[in-house]
């Protein structure tokens, strides 16, 4: 199956599975759907069809770039291929399939002899230089290589470049058949590209060892062909059923070593290899190898990156946990002396903080939940208005406790498609924050709702008169674990409330200022997003 990656923006790291049909992309796209703010609601979209991709713009602002060049009509889609849609990079990862080569590894030299027509050493020299007798195609040999860097230079998926750099080749070469080995962990040579053109009469690849180990051993590139003249391969039987043949396998080297081999071959009544091809594909190899070493290297970096902030989420969440169980477990001694003294008063009036700490790791748990888990939304048709007093009574409590007034203006609306649970998550994440926004004894919140028949969407607002937001934290707060509550808030409400809306196809924004309250608005579709499965009938 196909798929996107982002290499660069907010969501930097997602990856996306598109589908065969229409994909749109943009803050409002289904299946990519960006949290960039400076993509469009739609921004492109990405068709397969007769077994090809294509992309095209879908009037979006700031216009979809495709490898650097802005994009005007429908274009046909590559493995590797970058998509810039506002500030986020995009590459990618899936194609037409590619007719698969059969490749028998001969690891006892028994199936291909080959007698080598030229080497050529594989090492940083290993570049296209012009010589009076083929100067014109070096030119373009070297024109070749710097769009092979151009191309595999920002690519971070290491099949996916190997599979760009095999149709590079395979193409320049005019090649009928050619694989891409790798050397694994265990020290053996592993498939992980191979390609046959439609016109082939053979899709078996015998692959010699002994060619490889030569290869490999002296690192150098070897231009052959199977007119077993060689005697270093004489140990291979006649392989005159595959046909005479012209090959060319090189290494593919890294920094320090081989890190594998690309063969290409054709038939010697088609094409015949040169030695300038020998020398390109040679430095290809060279090149490859070098990307290749730099994946590895990024995704390392990418590895450490998320341990440093699994670490970092551990740490945070240790922090919050201790304070919530030292607050409980206070609370629960007051309550235990009461009990043994059978002073019940005293144990009622510790019972309280026991509860609010209880329910505190409660709501903590849940978003700890909801932040990191990908999932779809289980929607039923829901009455929002329902979902928002049940969300005022849970909070009512706490809100009289500090003299704070809650207030609802909601709007008659119809059922709208959304996961209950979710919806009463972000809600209760809203207006707890909006509680710990105010002050007590003059505090106010007010929850409203209204159906924007227009648009067909249900807006949900909720506004307090609290202090408000510096504008220096204004776009940090959807961050996870970022809170400007110190150490009363754990930076998971809100990140989890955008993730649910975000999940709902919905959007939430923020307006607020020093000293003049804080209002958060969301909006959700009224009716079921394309692609959504029906689950179940009308509630309540």
């Amino acid at each position: 199956m196909a798929s996107i990656q982002v290499i660069q923006g907010p969501d930097k790291g997602r990856t996306f599975e598109l589908v065969n049909g229409e994909n749109v992309i943009g803050r409002e796209g289904d299946p990519v759907a960006l949290s960039d703010k400076t993509a469009s609601r739609k921004h492109a979209r990405m068709t397969f069809q007769d077994n090809q991709w294509f992309l095209e713009d879908l009037g979006s602002g700031n216009g979809t770039f495709l490898n650097g060049v802005r994009i005007k009509a429908s274009s046909r889609l590559q493995r590797g291929d970058q998509l810039r849609c506002g500030g986020s990079l995009l590459v990618f990862l899936g194609g037409p399939p590619e007719v698969q080569a059969s490749v028998d590894v001969d690891e006892e030299g028994k199936l291909v002899d080959a007698a080598i027509v030229a080497t050529l050493p594989s090492n940083e020299d290993s570049v296209i230089i012009p010589t009076p007798e083929a100067g014109a195609e070096a030119i373009g040999n070297l024109r070749i290589l710097y769009d092979l860097i151009s191309h595999v230079g920002s690519i971070f998926n290491i099949d996916v470049l190997l599979g760009r750099t095999l149709d590079m080749a395979f193409n320049t070469l005019k090649a009928e058949r050619g694989y891409v080995m790798l050397v694994g962990e265990n020290g053996k040579l592993e498939l992980k590209a191979s390609k046959v053109s439609e016109d082939s009469t053979s899709k078996e690849i015998p692959i010699s060892r002994t060619i490889i180990n030569e290869v490999i051993s002296k690192q150098v590139g070897i231009l052959c062909s199977n007119a077993m003249s060689d005697k270093r391969f004489t140990a291979g039987k006649s392989v005159h059923n595959f046909g005479i043949r012209s090959a060319i396998c090189v290494p593919i080297k890294g920094r320090e070593k081989i890190l594998g081999v690309i063969h290409v071959d054709c038939g010697v009544s088609q094409h015949t290899y040169t030695t300038e091809q020998l020398r390109l594909l040679t430095a290809i190899g060279y090149q490859t190898g070098l990307a290749v070493e730099n994946v590895r290297l990024y995704e390392a970096a990418v590895q450490a990156e998320r341990l440093a902030a699994t670490g970092e989420t551990v740490a945070t969440l240790s922090h919050h946990i201790k304070n919530i169980l030292q607050a409980l477990d206070a609370g629960a001694e007051i309550v235990e002396k009461g009990l043994h003294a059978d002073d019940m008063p005293k144990a009622q009036q510790a019972w309280p903080i026991v509860e609010r700490n209880l329910r505190k790791i409660n709501d903590l748990i849940l978003n700890m939940l909801a932040f990191s888990s990908e999932r779809e939304p289980h929607l039923e048709n829901v009455n929002v208005n329902h979902v928002v007093q049940e969300c005022i009574e849970l909070e009512t409590p706490r809100a009289d406790e500090r003299g704070v007034a809650l207030i609802t203006d909601l709007d008659e609306m119809p059922p709208i498609p959304a996961d209950e649970a979710g919806l009463h998550q972000t809600i209760l994440n809203l207006i707890t924050n909006a509680v710990d926004a105010v002050d007590n004894g003059t505090g106010a919140v007010t929850v409203a709702t209204n159906y924007d028949s227009m648009n067909r969407k249900v807006i949900i607002t909720v506004a307090d008169n609290g202090r408000g937001i510096e504008p220096v934290q204004i776009n940090n707060i959807f961050n996870s674990f970022f809170s400007s509550k110190g150490q009363a808030g754990t930076g998971l409400g809100l990140a989890v409330a955008k993730k649910i809306v975000e999940e709902h196809h919905g959007r939430i924004d923020v307006k607020s200022a020093p000293g003049e309250g804080t209002t958060f608005t969301v909006a959700l579709p009224a009716m079921r997003h394309l692609g959504a499965e029906d689950t179940h009938g009308p509630r309540r």
